[in-house]
């Protein structure tokens, strides 16, 4: 299961590197591919919460905190794409750091 997990995150890094790359240049990125990237984000933070639940012993409970302040941080930039208005770029990165801390931790556990 918690390889899953794993590869789950890994896909919604590369569509979050993609998505982080589309900000600086003249093109959007397709309003799809966004929704893409956070559901399959929320998918995985409801693995790890089902994974966390029935776990004896250590669980990644830190990467499902980092986690979930990403999903709040990433609903804040879906709301501001659905109003049209526009975030700033430190946003972008608080999301990623928060994501890619986590997905640090979680690796860190999947391979301990």
């Amino acid at each position: 299961m918690l390889t899953f997990i794993v590869i789950v995150y890994t896909v919604v890094a590369f569509i979050g590197i993609y998505l982080f790359s589309k900000l600086f240049s003249a093109t959007p990125p397709k309003f799809i591919v966004g929704i893409i990237h956070g559901s399959l984000g929320l998918f995985g933070i409801a693995c790890l919460i089902f994974y966390v639940s029935f776990s004896k012993g250590d669980s990644p409970a830190v990467s499902v905190l980092l986690f979930v302040s990403a999903l709040f941080i990433g609903g804040g930039m879906l709301a501001a794409k659905m109003t049209k208005k526009k975030f700033p770029l430190w946003i972008a990165l608080l999301h990623a750091a928060f994501a890619a801390t986590g997905i640090y931790y979680l690796i860190s556990f999947w391979l301990n």
